[in-house]
Parts: C-alpha cells; structure tokens; sequence
C-alpha cells in the first residue's frame, strides 16, 4: 500500500510516461519504413562502432546487472545502496549511450541493403533491441536517471529481474538474427509517408 501512495504522489509521472511513450514511438518508426541515411559515413568504420557498442552493452548489461543483483540482494542494505548508485552511473553512461549508438549505426548499415524491409532478419534484429528497450531499457534509464529510491537498494529488483531475463533472451535472437540471417516475424506494412 505504501508503495501505491508512494507512486501516485509522484506529481512528474505522467511527464516521464509521455517520455517514454515519445521515446517508444520514435524509435518504432524504422519498423514501418523510416529510413536514416548513412550520410557517406564508411561501412567498416559504422559497422566497428556499431559492433563495439554492442558488446558494449550487453558485456556491460549482462554482468554488471548479476553483480548488483547479488550485492543488492545479499549484502547489507549501505553496501547495496553503494551497489544501486554505481549502476546508476553505468545506466547513465553506458547503457543509454550504447542503446542509442547502436541501432542508429545499424540502421546507417542496414542503408546499403536499401533499408530495413529489404533485409529481413536485421529487421527482426531491429523490432528485438526495439522491444528490449521498451521493455527495459527505456523505463531502466528513465528510473536511474529520476533515482527516486536511492535509499532502498532492494527497489525494483523482482520486476528488474523479469526484465532482464527478458531483454537476455531477446538478445540471444538478435544475435541469431545477425548471425544466421534468420527472420521469424515477417516485417510490418511500410507506412504510406515512408514509401517515397
């Protein structure tokens, strides 16, 4: 009950709720045909950055997130706190960085195969990492960033886990994705604004 109360007197919810449903819709737009332009930039050198930032992220996401589970969980609550603040500092840096460096440059890529629709697995790969922040990245940046529960470093760390389970999985796909040239959901319909 106190956590309701605690939530519902957040007088900038709806603020971050419009953000993220903003930060959501933009970058959905891919899926539908928006195309982003390479703008003559090196394909070795887009796909480096590109490659890099990736196992960036998940190196990054996949064993800070187990180790701060772990202290977070089992240790005292001011070693936790410490544990929940240095993570802060990795979502803030990393992880928000690399989440936005690597599907521009891979939609930069993906421009010599004449966009996402002409190349159906780095589409698949595309609505994966797509769900991924939707599902967790996005709301995780957004709450570190607020870092409205500082003092209580068990906060969020069911729902956190679930989510992060969740983004593993995705990223296996869209390592299957890129790797195999595999494409289980068939890409949505261009919009009319992104057929010219």
């Amino acid at each position: 009950m106190n956590v309701a109360i605690k939530q519902n007197d957040d007088p900038n919810r709806f603020f971050w709720y419009f953000i993220y449903l903003m930060i959501s819709f933009v970058s959905a737009l891919p899926l539908f045909g928006l195309r982003l332009n390479d703008f003559g930039i090196n394909y070795l050198f887009l796909l480096f950055i590109h490659e890099f930032a990736s196992f960036l992220f998940f190196g990054h996401t996949f064993f800070s997130n187990i180790w701060a589970m772990q202290i977070r969980f089992n240790q005292a609550k001011e070693v936790g706190v410490w544990a929940r603040f240095f993570l802060r500092k990795l979502a803030l840096s990393i992880t928000m960085t690399t989440s936005i460096i690597i599907p521009i440059t891979g939609l930069m890529l993906i421009e010599s195969w004449g966009g996402l629709h002409n190349a159906p697995w780095a589409w698949n790969a595309y609505f994966a990492f797509w769900l991924m922040a939707a599902i967790s990245i996005t709301p995780d940046v957004i709450r570190y960033g607020r870092n409205r529960n500082a003092g209580d470093p068990k906060h969020g760390m069911v729902s956190g886990a679930i989510r992060g389970n969740i983004g593993t999985v995705l990223t296996i796909y869209i390592i299957c994705c890129m790797i195999l040239k595999i494409a289980w959901i068939t890409p949505f319909a261009k919009w009319s604004i992104f057929l010219a």
